[in-house]
């Protein structure tokens, strides 16, 4: 397993982890203030979304590559653009389809909360981050050491 493979597990862990403790994290304003699941998520998932940030964006520094080894190649290179750009299209779809959703919901001259634009970030980010790992992992999966040919 190569360190880009480690560096997306550890993102995908850290993420399933997030979304436990953000879950366990509400139940408590579910039995105290009486919400609902979806209110109480969202006020239980403060600090379990920033460690899923901070925890995403330096996993690369939690798995450094030993000196003198080779850790990048022109296969890693092809496997990680092909991530990003599927990452790129599942949150340009998340988006689209998120968008298209709240408008057929409430309807095309309804205000809606500015609070539902961070859900929107939130939820884009991680579709993003979510899909570029499974990818990642995903593509080396299928190719063996000559590429897959």
């Amino acid at each position: 397993m190569n360190r880009q493979q480690k560096i997306a597990l550890l993102q995908l862990t850290i993420i399933a982890i997030a979304a436990i403790l953000s879950v366990i994290n509400s139940v408590p304003y579910m039995h105290k203030h009486g919400y609902t699941f979806s209110q109480a998520w969202w006020l239980g998932s403060g600090w379990p979304v920033v460690f899923c940030f901070f925890g995403v964006v330096l996993a690369p520094l939690f798995l450094r590559k030993k000196k003198g080894q080779i850790n990048f190649d022109e296969r890693d290179l092809i496997i990680y653009r092909t991530a990003s750009q599927i990452g790129f299209g599942a949150s340009f779809f998340f988006f689209i389809a998120a968008c298209a959703t709240l408008w057929f919901a409430v309807g095309i001259d309804t205000p809606i909360p500015a609070y539902w634009l961070g859900r929107f970030i939130l939820g884009g980010w991680l579709t993003a981050v979510t899909v570029h790992a499974l990818t990642t992992i995903v593509c080396y999966s299928f190719g063996g050491k000559d590429g897959g040919e």
